[in-house]
């Protein structure tokens, strides 16, 4: 088995496409197009490790006939189980309008589809519509589940409601690939970055379980601006088989290692012997924590007396697999393990279990307790009688209805590091930071020291004048904030200083009229970094102090984009409900930049605009770009900036930025943006 299998409530159906339904009557092409569908159904069958090489074969074919109900269904599986969900509803729905009984399935799909975006209303509504198409027998097999994805929808809908305020960041491609990548683990100070890839090497075999790649280990060096190229590790760990690392003693001596072909999955132990400069090949740790149904992830304690692991010993689990724990005595001998808790471990899989470096804090993921959908991150905090607290779901947007796995914290426990599928993201899984911004601030209007343009010269910049700020610490950073255009024209602004622990502003400064600021910082640490000038673009971005030297100044220059007519700018972060102009929560945020910007600009003009990809009629694009460009504008007016200072218009896909012929291009045309059309 392997270390982590994405399951499914059960296979989606491996339809024909009829030769005969294909041919439109047009012979031109066709030949090549059926060509294409039987290559897609070699891979399709393969599972879903080859589903995105499936996909590209279809949508070859779908150029030949776009009206195939079937082809359209599977096209819309290939989405729901790799990248793009919405495209996933947008080819299941058209399957279901071409062919109501196209599949048994395609309710359920829809509905995996729509919970998998957040439509949990929509994706009740589609589960219902499965299990009223059952026949009594399918009912009693399969009306535990659905009602577990009827309960995760509720769910859903209670998390999503109150999102936390953090940053979910892409490692990005020197650690992720398009493959799955997983199971981040921090050795040697958080310098160290080790993680599980099933991307391939020389050697790789597909997995017969799913057709992806099996796994192998990979090694990635921390540094000051982030994480070097991944490199494979090699002997003792290598092997063709499935190999993970899962667990890091203390002292960076002892690597807790998976090995996928031994009695179904096998936690071993590697000792580093110093004297000859090597890890020796990894060996049982007893057989006391070896079982024939296997084990998967495992951690130990700060002080390496306990040992927290998951198994799927039938004769200790609850269901599926659980966490067990197994104590070492005084003569290193580790004692018969022990389900940890009914509170923690449920009828439905856990799998991740890591404990923080400092003993408190117990992390897995569930596919039970108030799940989202999929597996969901869970804290546990020990109590003064060594027992552990009931879970807590970590939140959203941390958990979304698809799977979140493998959480750890840094050796601080001031950020989190997780595996999941994110919108936009590199490959398949890939491993992400948290960063806590803490609670929300209130919106800051404008006051008199802040950055403002006014209606005529005499009124323009700044309403007091700009003063050096000098506090007295040991960390002290300054630089200049420079117009973009040349990078020598000096900026007088306005420099806040950000927390993301606590969201709470630690400093500010000015710049002065040669763009140069001076700041004290309390520590060096992550910062937000906040900037605001007259006459030019918000700036908002995170900066990075934690290697910095606090016995030295550090010089960092900032470069504002100027404010002209015509100019368009992105709005990142923008979310709708799906085929809907509903903003959803996690939009806000990105829109107050906004507000704020206006704010301090308050003569100019913007045109909002609604941009979608080529999916779906020009007109019903038309008309949803437009919505949900007012969408945007309303939000704006409700803050409080005029109605006259903007006005709104959508211009479906008739202004792209990327290709449409793939999910990565199709997703950047799909935007909203503003462009300045007066200052």
């Amino acid at each position: 088995m392997l270390l982590f299998v994405q399951l499914l409530l059960w296979s989606q159906e491996d339809i024909r496409v009829p030769k005969k339904h294909f041919r439109t009557g047009i012979e031109t092409g066709f030949k090549e197009a059926w060509k294409s569908v039987k290559e897609g159904d070699r891979y399709y069958k393969g599972g879903t490790g080859t589903f995105d090489l499936a996909r590209d074969h279809y949508l070859f074919a779908y150029q030949y006939n776009p009206e195939s109900a079937e082809l359209n269904y599977k096209l819309g599986a290939c989405y729901l189980f790799t990248d793009d969900k919405y495209q996933a509803i947008n080819f299941l729905h058209k399957a279901y309008q071409l062919d109501p009984e196209v599949s048994g399935d395609i309710h359920l799909l829809l509905g995996q589809a729509f919970q998998l975006v957040l439509e949990f209303d929509l994706a009740m509504e589609q589960y219902n519509a499965h299990m009223e198409g059952l026949d009594q027998d399918e009912k009693v097999e399969y009306s535990g589940v659905l009602a577990k994805r009827l309960r995760e929808c509720q769910n859903g809908r209670t998390l999503s409601k109150d999102p936390l305020r953090v940053i979910i960041q892409n490692l990005g491609e020197n650690v992720n690939s398009r493959y799955d990548d997983y199971n981040p683990i921090f050795a040697y100070g958080d310098s160290a970055l080790f993680f599980t890839s099933r991307r391939p090497t020389e050697k790789s075999k597909r997995n017969p379980i799913d057709n992806k790649f099996n796994e192998d280990i990979y090694q990635s060096v921390a540094t000051g601006k982030g994480f070097g190229a991944a490199a494979l590790l090699g002997k003792p760990f290598a092997s063709k088989y499935n190999e993970s690392l899962v667990g890091i003693s203390g002292d960076g001596s002892q690597l807790l290692i998976y090995r996928g072909n031994i009695s179904g999955g096998d936690i071993q132990i590697s000792t580093y012997k110093s004297e000859k400069n090597k890890w020796i090949r990894p060996k049982r740790i007893s057989g006391k924590l070896s079982s024939k149904d296997g084990e998967t992830s495992a951690t130990l304690s700060p002080d390496g007396k306990e040992i927290y692991y998951v198994s799927k010993d039938k004769e200790l689990t609850r269901g599926g697999k659980d966490i067990l724990i197994s104590r070492q005595d005084v003569k290193g001998k580790w004692s018969k393990p022990q389900n940890i808790s009914s509170l923690i471990n449920t009828e439905y899989d856990e799998e991740g279990v890591f404990i923080s470096s400092n003993g408190r804090y117990l992390y897995f993921a569930s596919q039970g307790h108030n799940s989202m959908g999929g597996f969901d991150i869970f804290r546990s905090e020990r109590l003064a009688s060594g027992a552990w607290s009931a879970p807590e779901n970590l939140g959203y947007p941390i958990n979304s209805p698809d799977d979140e796995v493998f959480y750890i914290t840094d050796s601080e426990g001031i950020y989190g590091y997780y595996s999941t599928i994110r919108e936009g993201g590199i490959g398949a899984k890939d491993i992400y930071k948290v960063i806590y911004l803490g609670s929300e601030k209130e919106l800051v209007f404008r006051t008199e020291d802040q950055l403002v343009l006014g209606p005529g010269p005499e009124k323009t910049g700044m309403l007091t004048p700009p003063k050096l700020m000098v506090l007295d610490t040991s960390f002290i950073m300054m630089g200049k904030v420079l117009d973009t255009i040349g990078a020598i024209t000096p900026v007088i602004s306005k420099l806040s200083f950000i927390d993301p622990n606590t969201g709470g502003i630690d400093a500010t400064a000015i710049s002065d009229d040669s763009g140069s600021y001076y700041v004290s910082l309390p520590a060096p640490k992550i910062y937000g970094v906040e900037i605001n000038a007259s006459g030019y673009l918000y700036f908002l971005d995170i900066l990075d102090l934690t290697s910095a030297d606090s016995d030295e100044q550090l010089h960092r220059d900032f470069f504002l984009k100027k404010v002209e007519v015509g100019i368009k700018v992105v709005l990142d972060n923008i979310y709708f409900e799906t085929g809907k102009a509903v903003l959803r929560p996690e939009s806000f945020g990105a829109l107050d930049q906004v507000f704020r910007f206006m704010e301090n600009n308050p003569t100019i003009k913007l045109e909002i605009s609604g941009h979608t990809d080529n999916t779906g009629t020009l007109r019903i694009n038309q008309k949803l770009s437009k919505e949900r460009a007012r969408a945007v504008v309303d939000y704006l007016v409700s803050g409080g900036i005029s109605e006259a200072m903007l006005v709104y218009e959508g211009y479906a896909d008739t202004q792209p930025v990327a290709t449409n012929d793939n999910a990565a291009g199709r997703e950047k045309n799909r935007r909203v943006e503003f462009k300045v059309l007066s200052k």
